[in-house]
């Protein structure tokens, strides 16, 4: 059965049982108001026709009126010299003891009360089968009534099932127009929960595709760049070698390397990323991973601006994955280079983690949080870049975003402040807190 008939089907059993307890009690409540009412008026009646034959106006001319039956009630009064007015009491009341009675006759329905005058017992009968055919009739209509209630029950839950299961609906058609099935299952009719749940067993099959496929594209892509790579690095390692060499061929030659060693972490931290998980980490010596880094970084500087301070102590061991702390690095440190404008960016190992402090323009408060965001434009950027289209990563708000999920996926942390607060020497400029320690 469909999501939206279980629904429907609910909620109309809800009204169904609410309208029918609420007919049955109505019901039920007027029968006993109407056996109460017509307990009390042959109560009445007898207690008014003692009180008469007490002041003794059975002996009167008009006594005799005083026990005739109505179509409805019958009066006998049984004197004590054993005669009976009008006649015979029935059986089925003469053995009664006084005060009210309901007696059992088939199709009648009696209400009979005995009491004891002056002039003998009287009996008073009462057949309510008026009153119970009244009470019938109401019945019926409570019975239509409920009927109408539960039809109109049955089409409100109908439209209440459709909205409920509307969206459910709408996300089952979603997710099937991402994945739509190759052949036809047979299944349209199914519960939408099933549906459903199909939809999204083909998206994730299509994800976790996709996964495979771009882990394995990147694999074999690392794997056919890594060799030509490695041969124009030993080539150019072997152009430098000459001491003849022209300092501007010389200085071109070091930014070819370095261009190199660049594309090599940048594959290497791709295939971290890609495969989502965390590299092998050993040893390594961090004064030293900031020199290389920046070393990268200032060698793509036409003109260099910005002076390192590194102020990590020499032989500071850190346990790390040295491919990922380098594109962290040199992403942090190409930030402040190429986008913060800065002159001094300041490297220091504190109680907090790894540094990265530029005395540059600065990264507005509000957009702090922001900033490891993928293309997140609140900083500022170069306008020529930004006009021409072109950029670094850090520029095009990709270089910060790739340096946290590599800290995330190493286990650190990467976080964004101000540089005031934690160098009160600095009135601008951005800081990076590289939440790495050192080996217990």
């Amino acid at each position: 059965m469909q999501l939206k008939r279980r629904v429907t089907f609910a909620l109309a059993a809800v009204v169904s049982l609410f309208v029918c307890a609420q007919g049955l009690l109505a019901y039920l409540s007027l029968e006993e108001q109407e056996d109460d009412l017509v307990d009390e008026l042959v109560l009445t009646q007898a207690r008014t026709l003692a009180e008469r034959l007490g002041r003794g106006e059975l002996r009167g001319p008009a006594g005799a009126a005083i026990l005739e039956s109505t179509p409805n009630s019958s009066v006998w009064l049984a004197r004590s010299d054993g005669s009976v007015i009008p006649g015979p009491v029935p059986p089925y009341l003469a053995g009664l003891a006084d005060g009210p009675h309901r007696p059992r006759l088939a199709g009648r329905e009696l209400h009979a009360v005995v009491t004891s005058t002056p002039e003998g017992r009287l009996y008073v009968e009462y057949d309510a089968e008026q009153n119970e055919a009244k009470v019938r009739e109401f019945g019926l209509y409570l019975i239509g009534l409920a009927a109408l209630c539960i039809t109109i029950g049955v089409a409100v839950s109908w439209r209440v099932a459709a909205w409920v299961v509307g969206p459910l609906q709408r996300l089952t058609a979603r997710l099937a127009s991402w994945a739509p099935e190759e052949a036809p299952s047979g299944r349209r009719d199914a519960d939408e929960e099933i549906r459903l749940l199909d939809a999204f067993e083909r998206v994730q099959g299509r994800f976790e595709g996709a996964i495979a496929f771009e882990r394995e594209y990147v694999a074999n892509f690392g794997h056919e760049v890594r060799t030509p790579l490695a041969a124009l690095r030993t080539d150019l390692e072997m152009l430098i070698q000459p001491a003849d060499l022209p300092a501007t061929a010389r200085l071109r030659l070091h930014r070819a390397i370095a261009a190199v060693d660049e594309i090599g972490g940048a594959l290497e931290a791709a295939r971290t990323m890609a495969g989502r998980r965390v590299t092998q980490q050993r040893e390594v010596d961090l004064r030293a991973c900031v020199e290389d880094a920046w070393a990268n970084v200032h060698a793509h500087e036409a003109r260099p601006t910005t002076m390192l301070d590194n102020q990590v102590e020499r032989q500071t061991i850190v346990l790390a994955d040295r491919h990922a702390l380098l594109t962290i690095l040199r992403n942090l440190m190409r930030n402040a280079v190429e986008h913060a404008a800065a002159k001094h960016c300041r490297v220091r190992m504190t109680g907090r983690g790894l540094e990265v402090i530029d005395d540059g323009s600065g990264i507005a408060v509000e957009d702090l949080p922001n900033v490891f965001e993928r293309f997140y434009r609140g900083r500022m950027v170069d306008t020529r870049d930004e006009a021409s289209g072109s950029g670094t990563p850090a520029q095009r708000g990709i270089g910060l975003a790739i340096a946290r999920q590599l800290a995330d996926l190493n286990g650190w942390t990467l976080t964004a402040h101000a540089a005031p607060e934690l160098d009160p020497a600095l009135n601008s400029g951005t800081a990076f807190v590289l939440g790495i320690r050192r080996p217990a």
